[in-house]
Parts: C-alpha cells; structure tokens; sequence
C-alpha cells in the first residue's frame, strides 16, 4: 500500500489541515491525522472535536490505506523533505516516507477505527458564496471577538444571512468590527448563527487562496458546513443568544472628521510607543483643520505629540483611546482615509472607511470603539 507525491502537494495538504490538532488533549488520537488513500487521491483529516477538517490532493499510488499518523512528526518532516517526489507506504499501520533524494524514515501509525468521525450535518440552508467575499466579512468582524470564556455567545462570531444582505459582527464590548454585502442569497428567513472564530479565520487562510472562487457553506442545527471541493471544514455553532449589538451602536454623532489612513496609522505608531502599559491610552484633540495626538506617561516621565491635517470643522473635542484597538481597526480599513464620528468624550466611536470617486466598495463596514476616559495631569 503505497502512493507518490509532491512534495509541495504533501506539505500543502498538512499544511491546511494541522490548524485543528489540539495543542493539549486528553485523547491521543486528536493528536494525529488521519491519512485515507483511495488509489487516486490521499485525503488528512485533524479534527479536535469542535472543529473537523479534511482535505484532498491528487496523488498516483498501488493500493487504498487508511492510518492515523502522530499529527506535529509528520508535518515537521514533510516540510523537511527535500524538493521532489515523496513515497509514503503503509504496512500494518507503520508509515515509511521515503524521498527522491535517498531521505527515508519510518513512524509508527494506529488503526483509525478510534479516530472521530466527520460530523454529518442535517442541513437547514445551504448558500453558495464567493470565497473573497466571505473572507472580507470574516476579517472585517473576527478581530473584535471576546476573550472572556463566562461569556461564550461574544466569543464567537454573529453571522446573519436574509434574502437580499449577508454579514458578520463581533464585539467584545470593547471593540466592534461589523461587514455586509448585498446579494441575492435566496433564504425564505432570515439565518442567524454564531460561529467559532478559529474555524473562519481557517476559512479565510485555506480557502482564501482561491482568489475567485466559490464555497459552499451548508449551516444546521448544531454545525455549519465550509466546502470547496478541497477542503471541508465543519464548526461546532456556539449555543446561545447573540447580544443585540445595535443597541451599542449611537445614532446621534455630531463630530465627525476624516483623516488620511495611512498618516494615522505612522502617527498613532510613534507616540503610543510612550503609552502606559496599563491602558495604552493616545489622546486625540480635535481642532478645526488639525488633528493633535498626546500621550503622557507619568510613571516614566514621557511624552509625545503629533500634529496631523484633518477635515473637521466641529467644535475642538478631545477623547482617547486604545492605541492598540484603534491600530487594529486602522490596519483592516483599506480605504486611504477614514472617517471619525462622535458625540461625547464617553460616547462609542464609530469608524467607516472613505473612498473616493473612482473606488466602489464591495462591503458596507462600520467599526465601533469604546473611549478611554481622559485624566487630566497636573
């Protein structure tokens, strides 16, 4: 039983596969793949019980196995291998990977019959979506999900799908990152899910690669379903009920300034290298034609200041914020300039990317942060 492939192939596949073996569990077997050879195309599967994977790539071979191999050896020693030709045998569950280049060595495998198997989905909607789209909406939204565990529906990404919009928000109550497209996505109802983090942000890096293609997502009960004939990757839904996070988004904001992205970004870089460590606080004051960004740090004796244009023509307002928060969300708008809007020192801040004429927007985005409430020193 025995089959031949490229190395880069070989790599590849283990390589979209070996997110999703566990770093610590309690059951040996989720520390290995599963390899499945069925004489025309070798398939690995990793899976820690919330989160299954498999993926598929052609390889040319004798005779059909299926063997669980130790996940980090072997994926450790594919990327090892050098260029060219790989030859994987499997004889009474010992795998022995021989090279083109006189490279040989041999792991000891297991019968796969304790190996979880892939989850079948009893489907309640399946949806064909672009791959880049879907990708956008994931990384405009995954960033700001919560870390805190007693709270496991903000842990988790909120995805809503209805007939004529598709989109996906996430807030820890700190931050707020939401991403829409208007389609035709041909639901009776609206669909609401939430969805793990760690199986999106695998979507987008897998499947991702497919610049303009299409996936397949099939959402039920209790799973949801990503395919694109190479990869499946099923998720676990996170049980409970999503916060209404319109209630945090304020409809009266005054103040609003629009700022080059990019200069934004240097600048809020250079001073927050002063910031205090305990709330990496950057004080921005709003002037009519003049952005100022202030951090003082009294616990080394710092400052540091820097003065950018901005068109704002409100009253001067001062307000503060998270230098690492609002870098994040800088970092994910693409546009060259965006847009504040605010009210108070106190009140949500919202942020929307600005085009210009000859750009058009594939998404509608709007990204939330929460102030950090400014003390005056002296």
């Amino acid at each position: 039983m025995s089959l031949t492939i490229d190395k880069k192939d070989f790599v590849g596949l283990l390589h979209k596969t070996f997110p999703m073996i566990p770093v610590r569990s309690t059951l040996q077997v989720l520390s290995n793949f599963r390899l499945v050879f069925d004489g025309s195309t070798l398939e690995a599967h990793a899976t820690d019980l919330d989160h299954s994977i498999k993926a598929k790539t052609a390889a040319g071979g004798e005779e059909p196995f299926d063997v669980a191999v130790n996940a980090r050896k072997l994926f450790d020693i594919a990327r090892e291998l050098p260029e060219g030709e790989v030859r994987i045998k499997v004889n009474e569950n010992v795998v022995l990977i021989e090279s083109s280049r006189e490279f040989s060595c041999r792991i000891a495998g297991s019968e796969p019959h304790d190996f979880p198997t892939f989850p079948d989905i009893s489907e309640k909607v399946s949806l064909k979506l672009s791959v880049p789209v879907v990708a956008q909406t994931i990384s405009k939204s995954s960033f700001a999900v919560s870390r805190d565990d007693s709270r496991p529906s903000l842990c988790g990404v909120l995805w809503e799908v209805d007939a004529t919009k598709m989109g996906m928000v996430a807030t820890d109550g700190h931050r707020l990152g939401s991403c829409f497209v208007s389609g035709n996505f041909g639901v009776d109802s609206k669909i609401t899910c939430i969805v793990s983090p760690k199986s999106l942000v695998q979507v987008a890096k897998t499947m991702g690669e497919a610049q303009n293609g299409e996936m397949t997502v099939t959402i039920g009960e209790r799973y949801v379903l990503f395919d694109n004939d190479h990869v499946q990757l099923c998720s676990k839904l996170i049980e409970g009920t999503y916060p209404d996070y319109t209630k945090a988004i304020p409809k009266e904001n005054p103040k609003k300034a629009v700022v080059k992205r990019a200069a934004l970004v240097e600048a809020v870089k250079r001073v927050s290298i002063l910031a205090s460590q305990k709330n990496n606080l950057v004080k921005f004051e709003f002037n009519p034609g003049k952005l100022e960004l202030v951090v003082s740090n009294t616990d080394i004796g710092g400052e540091a200041r820097e003065e950018l244009d901005v068109d704002y023509d409100g009253e001067n307002h001062a307000i503060g914020f998270n230098a690492h928060y609002l870098g994040e969300i800088l970092g994910i708008i693409e546009a060259a300039e965006v847009r504040f809007e605010m009210n108070t020192q106190i009140s949500a801040c919202l942020l929307f990317p600005v085009f210009d004429n000859t750009e058009e927007p594939t998404t509608e985005d709007l990204f939330l942060i929460m102030p950090l409430r400014i003390v005056d020193e002296g």
